[in-house]
């Protein structure tokens, strides 16, 4: 699990561990290698020129996700420590279309929808803000789940205060930022 003081939208990561009754995986499924699996997320380059420079969580790569029917997973997450903002690109692989467009729902179902996602990511995406200043962007590509996570506001220190206030909107260059990422991280799915 992501450390919460960093570039890490929990509430995101917590969402998609909380859905493990979606279906069992099916006999004979392929699973990806887990080197494909990291090349699917969004690139460093990305990171760095969107002025994420520091690497909050190297990419990791499980085949436990905690989803029965997505078994399968990625994700890294990068940190601006002078916006005190972070990003984070997951990618989950199902065993079916039809796993991936459920897990979706389920987190259409969690409502809190903000702006509206970048046209590229399809019909289904979905863009969502949490509590706290956590803005996150869902889509399913065939059998792939994804998500990139923005979180505003993040502590300089480690020490950490939890505060009830509601999400400011997210401003025009968090946006950008956050879609931009989403783009960049749909390109790289195969």
């Amino acid at each position: 699990m992501l450390n919460p003081r960093r570039a890490v939208p929990a509430v995101a990561v917590a969402l998609v561990v909380a859905l493990t009754g979606l279906g069992e995986v099916a006999a004979g499924a392929s699973t990806p290698s887990m080197k494909s699996l990291a090349n699917d997320l969004m690139t460093s380059s990305y990171a760095k020129k969107a002025g994420f420079t520091k690497v909050a969580e190297k990419v990791s790569t499980t085949a436990k996700t905690g989803v029965k029917s997505c078994p399968d997973g990625a994700q890294e997450a990068f940190e601006n420590t002078a916006n005190q903002t972070g990003v984070i690109a997951e990618v989950l692989v199902c065993t079916t279309k039809k796993a991936a467009a459920a897990l979706l729902a389920s987190v259409k179902a969690q409502g809190g929808t903000s702006s509206s996602p970048p046209k590229a990511l399809g019909s289904s995406a979905v863009e969502l803000s949490s509590s706290g200043p956590v803005y996150s962007i869902y889509w399913q590509q065939g059998a792939v789940f994804a998500f990139v996570g923005l979180q505003t506001q993040i502590p300089a220190s480690s020490s950490t205060t939890t505060t009830t206030a509601p999400a400011p909107p997210i401003t025009a260059a968090e946006q950008k930022v956050l879609s931009g990422a989403a783009v960049n991280q749909f390109k790289r799915v195969g």
